[in-house]
């Protein structure tokens, strides 16, 4: 297991195991169990069916003082292969927000993390011998200070470290400032203009491109009881120390709708220049998961150093009740990578849970995703669906026993890439709450 991996990891959890090492509160969740998987390798000809043993522990840490905001998640979960068709495997993530407030209303200085799990050949099924560990991780200050009374001016400085356990090219050094004037329109709206310039320096400049970035754009925000809007227009630029610059216009719209206390409809657009360790730092939300993770997902991102230019789109709906959750989004995205063509792809998809308290000790779920995602210059096509169902019974206030099940099977038009699998997961778990 690499360094990172131990450093990261280690920390979270003796934090999340350490509930009186501060005032935050400390949810978290141990389980072991069973697992089969009708094709643990997911080999298109030869599946293998095995049974391992596997075990891991979720948690969500979070601080709300006034000079010290705290939100963090993550999970880190062991699984025990036979037959030496793996080697065991130890896999985490973690995603989160520390800000210490120096100066109320002032200076503050905070710092992010990202620890997922993504595939080290993105067009190869993710199968454990195809995983690695991704990191990427944010520091710095942020000043904040007033002109006028309507009028007021952020900067914000940010170093970011990102690191692949396998994928070496994508290891960075980043420096960012951001800076921005805003305007208080009314008590419910205000107008922005901000700037934003970035320096990436990869380890490895023989296979990557150091280049800077330049982003200029103005930014609408509207905030109601029951409607959120913030839209962005403006161009970024990217200009490499080897080889010519692109300019792109910058575009991003969210919104969110509550018609009523239970439901939420939600909508975002967007068109502009991004990047893996960008997209792994945006990904990080502001508020902690309703539930600690139960598992550690295998992410789809494409890692290497290519900056991209990604449009896309996506319209989701919630609805939260006693005992009936449901969720729904459909989603459109189109990525051009700068550097290489290689993986430009269009991808279009859907996803569907629905969860039932049957009576307050039983609870069912089920949920389903489709996707298509076609490679443009690669002339390549795959077809992936996911279905899988959760019951879990609560046998006392901290023990519960749960049994899930998933069918995943993905259709490529390229040979040997179409393969499926059932993973069928039996585990007993204790919660702290």
């Amino acid at each position: 297991m690499k360094k990172l991996h131990v450093r990261m990891m280690a920390a979270s959890v003796i934090a999340a195991c350490s509930s009186d090492a501060w005032a935050a509160r400390v949810d978290y969740t141990l389980d072991a169990g069973v697992e089969q998987n009708s094709n643990v390798t997911l080999s298109p000809n030869d599946p293998i069916d095995q049974r391992y043993s596997r075990a891991g522990l979720g948690f969500i840490i979070t601080d709300n003082l006034s000079a010290l905001q705290v939100n963090l998640n993550g999970r880190v979960e062991y699984r025990g292969y036979r037959d030496d068709v793996f080697d065991d495997t130890v896999d985490g993530v973690l995603s989160g927000r520390v800000n210490w407030v120096a100066i109320p209303d002032r200076l503050s200085f905070s710092a992010e993390d990202s620890l997922t799990v993504q595939p080290v050949n993105a067009l190869a099924p993710n199968a454990p011998g195809n995983r690695q560990q991704v990191n990427v991780f944010s520091l710095g200050p942020t000043l904040l200070f007033d002109w006028t009374r309507t009028l007021r001016g952020r900067a914000e400085l940010r170093y970011i470290d990102s690191n692949a356990e396998i994928s070496d090219e994508f290891n960075s050094n980043q420096l960012t400032l951001a800076m921005g004037a805003i305007r208080d329109l009314s008590p419910t709206s205000t107008l922005s203009l901000l700037a934003q310039a970035q320096a990436v320096d990869f380890d490895n400049d023989v296979v990557a491109r150091d280049y800077h970035r330049y982003d200029l754009y103005a930014r609408y925000e509207r905030r109601l009881a029951h409607f959120e809007l913030e839209f962005d227009a403006g161009y970024s630029r990217i200009d490499y120390r080897r080889g010519k610059g692109r300019t792109d216009p910058l575009v991003r719209g969210n919104l969110k709708w509550n018609p009523t206390a239970q439901s939420a409809f939600t909508a975002s657009v967007s068109s502009e220049f991004s990047d893996t360790a960008g997209d792994a730092l945006s990904s990080i939300s502001m508020e902690p998961p309703s539930t600690v993770p139960d598992n550690v997902l295998t992410g789809r991102a494409v890692v290497n150093a290519s900056p991209y230019v990604v449009r896309g789109a996506d319209l989701g709906y919630t609805y939260s009740a006693t005992r009936i959750r449901v969720g729904a989004n459909v989603y459109a995205q189109k990525r051009n990578y700068v550097d290489t063509d290689a993986f430009d792809q269009k991808l279009r998809g859907a996803r569907a849970d629905f969860e039932w308290v049957l009576r307050p000790s039983l609870t069912f779920g089920v949920y389903a995703t489709r996707e298509k995602l076609h490679y443009t210059s690669l002339s390549r096509e795959d077809k992936t669906a996911r279905t899988g169902a959760t019951l879990r019974y609560q046998m006392s206030r901290h023990w519960s026993t749960a049994f899930s099940w998933e069918h995943y099977k993905r259709d490529s038009t390229d040979a040997g890439q179409t393969v499926g699998q059932n993973i069928a997961y039996l585990s007993i778990s204790y919660s702290n709450r």
